[in-house]
C-alpha cells in the first residue's frame, strides 16, 4: 500500500496531547506531551501510559487533546480541542485508553483496520505518524505539525513465555511520537504503537549530559490494546 495513502487514509484520527495552561491576554501555555490516535466513534483513543503518568497533578484540569478537523481551501487542517479523561492503563505494556470528552454527540475519525503482530517479521517496512518535536516546532512558529516517519521491524522481542514484548524500529522517536500509530506499508494495518526511543547519554564539558540518539525506537504491538477495548 502506498505511504501516502496510509497517512491520507488516518491522519484525521492521530491526535494531539497537550497541557494548556491559561495566561494573562486570554493566551495559553501549550506543552505538548505525545501522541494518540482515535479507535472509537464517540471518541476513545489509545497512547501511552508514560504519557499520562508524567503529568503532574497540577497540570491534569488543563490536559486536552487537538483533533484535527476541517482542511479549509488553502489546504490548512484546523485542530478542535477538548477535554479528556483517563479510562484504563496497561502500565505492563505501556498503553492507556482515554476518552474525549464533549456535550456534544460526535462522530470522530477512527483507525479501524487492526494488523496481527504476531505476523510481523524483522526487515519489514512500517510507517508511523505523531507530533515528535511538536513543543519546539509550535515555538518556532510552524504551527501544529503532524509527520511521518518510515522505518523498518528491527528486531521483535519476545518474553520468555514466548508472548510479544515490543518491536525496534531503526529510526529514533522524537519527545512527542509516544502513542503514535505505527502501520505495515505492505496491509495499511496498524500493528503496533511507538512506545519511547534507546539514546545515550555523554558529559559535556560543563558537566551536563548529553542526550546522544541512536536510530532505534521502541513499539508495543497493537494486540495488547484488546484488553483495554473491553472496558
Amino acid at each position: 500500500m502506498k505511504k501516502s495513502e496510509i497517512i491520507e487514509k488516518n491522519k484525521k484520527a492521530v491526535i494531539l496531547i497537550d497541557i494548556k495552561i491559561p495566561c494573562e491576554n486570554n493566551q495559553g501555555k501549550i506543552s505538548i506531551r505525545g501522541t494518540g490516535f482515535v479507535v472509537s466513534p464517540d471518541g476513545k483513543f489509545i497512547t501511552c501510559s508514560h504519557v499520562y503518568k508524567q503529568i503532574q497533578q497540577n497540570e491534569l484540569p488543563y490536559l486536552g487533546v487537538s483533533v484535527p478537523g476541517q482542511t479549509d481551501e488553502k489546504k490548512i487542517t484546523h485542530y478542535d480541542r477538548y477535554g479528556v479523561e483517563l479510562i484504563e492503563m496497561d502500565e505492563e505494556n505501556d498503553l492507556a485508553l482515554m476518552k474525549i470528552k464533549t456535550d456534544k454527540e460526535m462522530n470522530f475519525a477512527v483507525i479501524k483496520e487492526v494488523g496481527e503482530p504476531e505476523k510481523v517479521q524483522e526487515g519489514e517496512e512500517a510507517i508511523f505518524i505523531g507530533y515528535p518535536l511538536a513543543t519546539e516546532l509550535l515555538s518556532m512558529g510552524f504551527g501544529i505539525t503532524m509527520t511521518a516517519n518510515q522505518c523498518i521491524i528491527s528486531s521483535v522481542k519476545r518474553r520468555m513465555d514466548g508472548s510479544l514484548h515490543f518491536f525496534m524500529i531503526d529510526t529514533h522517536a522524537n519527545n512527542g511520537s509516544s502513542g503514535s500509530p505505527v502501520f505495515s506499508t505492505e496491509t495499511g494495518k496498524v500493528i503496533g504503537v511507538v512506545s519511547g526511543k534507546i539514546s545515550t547519554k555523554i558529559p559535556a564539558p560543563d558537566g551536563k549530559l548529553i542526550d546522544i540518539p541512536a536510530n532505534l525506537g521502541i513499539c508495543r504491538p497493537i494486540n495488547y490494546i484488546n484488553n483495554l477495548l473491553k472496558i
